[in-house]
């Protein structure tokens, strides 16, 4: 079975990512293949073979970027097309949706 696991951290940052990776190594390990949708950091331990990733939306910078936050915590249309791209080219039997809210 294929396993788009998504989560908005794809590296280690606290008790969801925990979960998500723990899950995702123990289904791999079942003979499952997994890979991973979230927001591109250099931090990125997991991916897709696409390497589509979303913008990486930081709410703690002084950056002019943050001002759209608000539009794009609503729908994001780059999450959109990049999470279809990705789904169209790994064909995942599952979507496992984890930590989402706002950057995604």
């Amino acid at each position: 079975m294929k396993v788009l696991m998504v989560n908005k951290f794809l590296f280690e940052n606290g008790g969801s990512e925990t979960y998500v990776f723990t899950l995702g190594k123990q289904l791999e390990k079942n003979g499952h293949e997994v890979q991973y949708f979230g927001m591109d950091d250099p931090k990125n331990t997991v991916g897709n073979e696409a390497e589509l990733y979303t913008y990486n939306m930081d709410f703690h910078t002084d950056s002019f970027a943050r001002f759209v936050y608000p539009f794009k915590i609503l729908y994001s249309r780059e999450a959109y097309q990049k999470m279809c791209r990705v789904i169209d080219l790994f064909r995942p039997d599952v979507v496992h949706m984890n930590n989402i809210n706002f950057q995604l």
